[in-house]
């Protein structure tokens, strides 16, 4: 399958790279969501992927269109359940109606690329996991990674890159019972074994406070941050 046949709406994000939330749709708030989405509806509709790209693109226009955004209460719940409700809703609707893919009339334009997501293995299990599962796993994955990316750009930003690359090749390294040592990171990346040392407990450090960071944008309560906090962190079942 190539690129061009796994990618939604072109060039055109419709979500700019600036702050937002709930109540925003010109900021990125959605953004994070669109896999979580694509997984929902793999599941819940069966759907190929040309069908489930089709309706995720036509669900953020639905979204967008009728203004769904402005209407999300904290008190009454997490954001994420909010727009699974939305998403359920939606889809029963798409089934009832066969011109629903004309729904947005192309005025979203996502540039969406489902063929690493695909690729990845990440969806196998989700029919035995149920699209609700599916949706909330993808979407700790999506706040996890957005949170190590802010981790990377932090440390390139003072000139401390190899400590990444250290924490890269240490923490996330598959190699071998015994694993990687701080010498052998250090003489990968051209640090010592103390600045291994130093790097790793710098990002374990660093990572849980930018993850608590993002939650907080949506949570509506310090202990909405916590119970989303440690089910990003739960181990996978």
């Amino acid at each position: 399958m190539s690129r061009d046949d796994t990618s939604i709406g072109g060039s055109q994000s419709a979500f700019p790279d600036t702050a937002g939330t709930p109540a925003d749709p010109r900021g990125p708030f959605l953004a994070p969501y669109w896999r979580p989405v694509y997984r929902f509806v793999r599941v819940a509709s069966r759907a190929s992927v040309e069908d489930a790209k089709d309706l995720t693109q036509d669900f953020f226009g639905y979204i967008l269109e009728n203004d769904l955004l402005s209407r999300f209460d904290p008190a009454r719940g997490k954001f994420r359940h909010y727009l699974k409700g939305i998403l359920r809703n939606f889809l029963s609707q798409a089934r009832r109606d066969a011109r629903a893919q004309k729904r947005g009339g192309g005025k979203t334009e996502l540039s969406l690329d489902v063929a690493a997501l695909e690729a990845s293995g990440a969806l196998a299990g989700d029919e035995r996991l149920g699209p609700e599962a599916a949706f909330d796993r993808q979407w700790a994955a999506e706040i996890l990674a957005e949170s190590l990316g802010e981790a990377r750009r932090e440390l390139e930003a003072v000139g401390k890159a190899a400590w990444w690359s250290a924490w890269e090749a240490y923490d996330l390294s598959c190699g071998g019972a015994a694993g990687p040592t701080y010498a052998s990171v250090g003489r990968e990346t051209g640090l010592t074994a103390d600045q291994v040392k130093a790097a790793l407990a710098h990002v374990r450090g660093r990572l849980p406070e930018l993850v608590r960071t993002r939650l907080a944008r949506s949570a509506a309560s310090p202990a909405e941050i916590g119970e989303d906090f440690a089910e990003i962190f739960a181990e996978p079942s």
